[in-house]
């Protein structure tokens, strides 16, 4: 957790030693939309298979603490049986998955005749399933409690070889974090803003500052911050 107050004031300092010429003055409400824009792009550096270990969110430890207060485990979807006659599947709604940010894993709950057990559900790309789906050592089977799943359309589909069908899928995944506010605006709903905190962890409060400068720089076209900030970042990482 990090205070929005220690947030808006390191903002402040951080832009303001770039620039010494003069102070600049963003209002409040911008520094907000930046750092709310920082938050979402910190925790997409940290999932996103390009980032400097060329690894996602299980490759390595760290980052499972980074992002496990943003975790939603086990969260059901219903099943909607798709109207795609050569791939057998169900269509599961990402809407029911409150805040869904990114995929982590999932599994279903499959049904045979009176039988009903648990399914391991394998996250395929779309080019493979075709290919998957044909290959008897990778289709959907019951009996070896197996089955591979897209993502697509806002939907997480499972599929089946038509001798089971899928009565229930679990998700888990990782939701967007709430928003950084600060109490002393009215939003452009016309409500009035509340104080809250990030939710990320202490420790990322340095790369979260200097994200949000990133983009309030090149918001006005300053290379110089723009470029400061950057060289920050990388430093943070390293």
């Amino acid at each position: 957790m990090i205070p929005v107050e220690e947030l808006i004031y390191e903002f402040k300092l951080t832009l303001n030693k770039v620039n010494r010429q003069d102070n600049i003055d963003i209002p409040i409400e911008d520094i907000i939309v930046y750092l709310n824009k920082a938050q979402v792009s910190w925790i997409k550096t940290k999932i996103n298979p390009n980032n400097v270990y060329k690894v996602g969110y299980d490759s390595i430890r760290k980052r499972i603490d980074d992002l496990q207060v943003l975790k939603v485990s086990n969260v059901p979807l219903k099943p909607n049986k798709t109207n795609d006659l050569f791939h057998l599947g169900y269509d599961c709604p990402l809407k029911d998955a409150a805040n869904y940010m990114f995929y982590i894993s999932s599994y279903a709950m499959g049904k045979k005749g009176k039988c009903s057990v648990p399914m391991t559900i394998d996250l395929i790309r779309h080019g493979e399933l075709t290919t998957k789906y044909l290959d008897n050592n990778y289709n959907p089977s019951f009996e070896w409690r197996y089955t591979f799943a897209t993502l697509g359309n806002d939907n997480l589909t499972v599929y089946t070889d038509g001798k089971f069908t899928v009565e229930q899928v679990y998700i888990t995944y990782l939701r967007y974090p709430l928003d950084i506010d600060v109490q002393g605006y009215v939003k452009f709903d016309g409500t009035n803003s509340v104080n809250q905190n990030s939710e990320l962890p202490e420790y990322a409060k340095s790369d979260l500052v200097d994200l949000a400068v990133k983009f309030a720089a090149q918001s006005t076209d300053n290379q110089a911050q723009a470029v400061f900030a950057e060289d920050r970042l990388n430093k943070n990482s390293e």
